[in-house]
Order: structure tokens, then C-alpha cells, then sequence
């Protein structure tokens, strides 16, 4: 590039910089903080909003008491309600054969296509959730319909 050449670049850098400043300063500084303006909300408002949206808003306390109940509850077995008339239903008993490579979702499809459980997604998703997919043990187990969750994670991982 020649001096010339270098001499416009160099024009037109100050003409450029020129400009911006001037924009700068020259314009209207209101517009700019408009947007950071902030706008106090009252309680009644969020309220509203939530009421209008189906949700409703607890205390913090209430909310982490409620969460402490909840993780208790998932720890603790599912216990079965007392029947007070049982009928006499045909015992259904089957012999699950777990075989290297098996995943939780297989096992869960074959006890449900057996008639042993009635979700097999259920039965996979309490599997997981318990930690009971990383002990499960290769063989055969005989299981039956009507045991609940925890008794069929124990017996296919014992």
C-alpha cells in the first residue's frame, strides 16, 4: 500500500471515530437507561398472575418441609393397604430368567407380558430411581402376580 494509500485509511478512521463519538454524545441518554428501569412488583400482583395461571405460591419453610416429607416417603417401601375382602384369584407364578446383557427395561417387558406386573414402565423408572438396576443378578427367579415393587427388586437382586 502507498503512502497515499495510508493516508486515506488513516482519514478515514478519524472521520468514522468522529462520527461514533459525536453520536455518542450528542444523543438522548433517557432512551438508553429506559430500558434499565425497574418496576417494583407487589404481592398482590404476582398473586394475580399466579392465580391466573393455575399455580399458587408456599412460604419457603412449607416448601422445603414439604420436600423433606416427600424424600422421606420415596425411601421408605410401598406398603399395600390391608384387603378387607379378598377374592380368590388364580395365582400366577414365573420363572424370570436374567441373562447377561439384560437390561431393567427387558426384564420389566417380560414380567409384564407374563402378567406378573402391570407397567412394566413403572416397574423400570423404580427400578432406577432405587438404585436397584446395578444390582440385579443373573439367573432365574421365580416371582408371582400381586408382589409390589420392593418385593421384586429384592428377589431379582438378592
Amino acid at each position: 500500500m502507498s503512502k497515499v494509500g495510508f493516508q486515506a485509511f488513516a482519514a478515514g478512521m478519524i472521520v468514522a471515530t468522529s462520527l461514533l463519538g459525536g453520536t455518542y454524545f450528542l444523543s438522548d441518554k433517557q432512551s438508553a437507561s429506559a430500558d434499565i428501569e425497574k418496576k417494583e412488583v407487589s404481592e398482590s400482583e404476582v398473586e394475580s398472575f399466579l392465580t391466573s395461571n393455575g399455580r399458587i405460591s408456599i412460604p419457603t419453610d412449607e416448601y422445603e418441609e414439604l420436600l423433606a416429607v416427600k424424600d422421606k416417603a420415596l425411601k421408605q417401601p410401598v406398603e399395600q393397604p390391608e384387603k378387607v375382602e379378598e377374592k380368590q384369584e388364580e395365582v400366577v407364578k414365573y420363572t424370570v430368567k436374567v441373562t447377561a446383557g439384560m437390561s431393567t427395561y427387558e426384564i420389566s417387558n417380560v414380567l409384564e407380558q407374563n402378567g406378573i406386573i402391570s407397567d412394566s414402565f413403572a416397574f423400570d423408572q423404580y427400578l432406577i430411581k432405587h438404585d436397584f438396576h446395578r444390582k440385579i443378578q443373573l439367573g432365574s427367579f421365580e416371582v408371582r402376580k400381586g408382589m409390589d415393587f420392593y418385593q421384586l427388586a429384592h428377589i431379582l437382586t438378592d
